[in-house]
């Protein structure tokens, strides 16, 4: 080696170079007993990795959307439930946002856990999007994107604010949504993200207005109830004293505007209930029949009662009594009535006594064809009693009086008429009788026969 340096650089680099090969050469069994054993160890070594680096890589297919490889997929499923996520999640009214149903896919060996599931590869088309992207919370009802916010802890304060305002604070009760509410945090383009006050504004809007029904002549309230296709107890819920209101023009609610999206209220209530007190109808011989007076007034008793009550939108659908306990029993009403039948021919005599209290004068009939009031230009000062088979019925004394006044002619188109005069300033008259059965200055009782009904004079009602 010195001396091949001493001869020159180059000469003993060579020299340097060659000496493996010439040690190799001189020892050449050494080295292949070596190898005998070094090699198999290494194919073993070169194995292991090989298998452990295979054990963690998979076939997948390479997406690559609008130019950009979006990422890994097990299968072109995934892309298509990725693509109808994104779709859900954007407000799409232009219908300016699509998807691309058909990416580039290339088959490709990557890591397991390298590849995307749907929700991520939903991410990764929306990030793509020519709109800009942002975390949100989106709001689904019933399972329809209704949009997002950009604060999730907004949309929960939103919705308990919605449920408090049916709320009275008294009590035990619940609230919660009619339909079905989710809130999904995740990304949403910018376009779809709106403010708590406009979405305060969506779901308190009315997707349905008032309805209501106008009353005609004849109708009940069985009969509006089939009309308008709804149950009475509805009809009650959505009007205040409903049965009291059965007059021709009046209108009554049949339907009630409601939110886009409604509240039901549970509600546990304690309450005092009136008890309607019984009617006890004692029948006096002494007395004709027509004849009526109270002789003991009713008294209404009082129950609690606890009841669990369902709202929906402020209106009560449902009520369940719980418990109840009368705390006051009702007095019954005892009315006198007369029970003495009327001589068909011949009316008679009378005491003449007033009790102070009116029956009522045909009592066969109980249909006011023409009410007391304003009629056809003038004011109508009686109300006419008529129906089918009216005619020659009896007509009696309303209370106990004396006849001052009997008029058998046209009576200035009262016909034949009766005036009984009942003292303290009341008067009743009998106009369009077809006979007459008393006289001037005759007494009569109450309930007691004075002539039949008729259709003399100037009759029309």
């Amino acid at each position: 080696m010195r001396e091949a340096f001493g001869r020159s650089v180059i000469s003993g680099v060579k020299t340097l170079l060659l000496l493996p090969f010439i040690a190799i050469h001189r020892h050449r069994r050494a080295v292949i007993t070596s190898l005998n054993i070094v090699a198999p160890v290494a194919a073993v070594f070169a194995l292991v990795f090989t298998v452990q680096f295979w054990s963690g890589m998979t076939f997948a297919l390479a997406v690559e959307y609008d130019g950009e490889t979006l990422g890994y997929i097990s299968d072109e499923a995934v892309y298509d439930n990725a693509a109808n996520m994104a779709t859900d999640r954007v407000i799409n009214t232009d219908n300016s946002f699509e998807v691309k149903r058909v990416p580039k896919l290339t088959i490709a060996v990557v890591s397991k856990s390298d590849i995307l599931d749907e929700s991520a590869v939903c991410d990764k088309i929306l990030e793509s999007s020519g709109d800009s992207i942002t975390e949100g919370s989106g709001l689904y009802i019933d399972g329809k994107f209704e949009g997002a916010a950009q604060s999730r802890s907004g949309l929960d304060t939103l919705l308990d604010s919605l449920l408090q305002g049916y709320c009275s604070g008294k009590g035990s009760e619940r609230a919660e949504f009619v339909q079905n509410v989710d809130i999904v945090d995740g990304l949403y383009p910018v376009s779809s993200v709106t403010s708590i006050e406009d979405m305060r504004a969506r779901l308190t809007e009315q997707t349905v207005v008032d309805k209501y029904y106008k009353i005609v002549k004849g109708d009940s309230p069985l009969l509006i109830a089939a009309k308008t296709d709804m149950s009475l107890a509805e009809l009650r819920a959505l009007n205040k004293d409903f049965d009291k209101k059965i007059f021709p023009d009046v209108e009554v609610l049949i339907q009630k505007a409601q939110p886009y999206l409604r509240v039901q209220v549970v509600r546990t209530v304690e309450y005092k209930e009136t008890i309607d007190y019984k009617t006890v109808t004692i029948h006096d011989e002494k007395q004709y029949i027509g004849y009526s007076r109270v002789r003991k007034n009713g008294v209404e008793g009082q129950r609690r009662v606890k009841a669990e009550i369902t709202m929906v939108d402020g209106i009560e659908q449902s009520r369940k009594i719980l418990d109840t306990k009368v705390t006051k029993k009702p007095i019954d009403k005892e009315v006198v009535v007369g029970a003495k039948k009327i001589n068909k021919t011949v009316s008679a005599a009378g005491d003449g006594i007033s009790t102070g209290r009116f029956v009522w004068p045909l009592p066969s009939c109980r249909r006011i064809s023409s009410p007391y009031g304003y009629r056809w230009g003038r004011n109508h000062d009686g109300i006419d009693i008529s129906g089918n088979g009216v005619y020659g019925k009896p007509v009696v004394s309303a209370d106990g009086g004396r006849v001052v006044e009997v008029n058998h002619g046209w009576g200035g188109g009262f016909g034949k008429y009766i005036i009984v005069d009942h003292g303290g300033g009341y008067r009743t008259v009998y106009a369009h009788l077809s006979s007459i059965n008393v006289s001037t200055w005759q007494k009569v009782s109450q309930g007691q026969l004075i002539g039949r009904a008729g259709s003399t004079g100037y009759s029309t009602g």
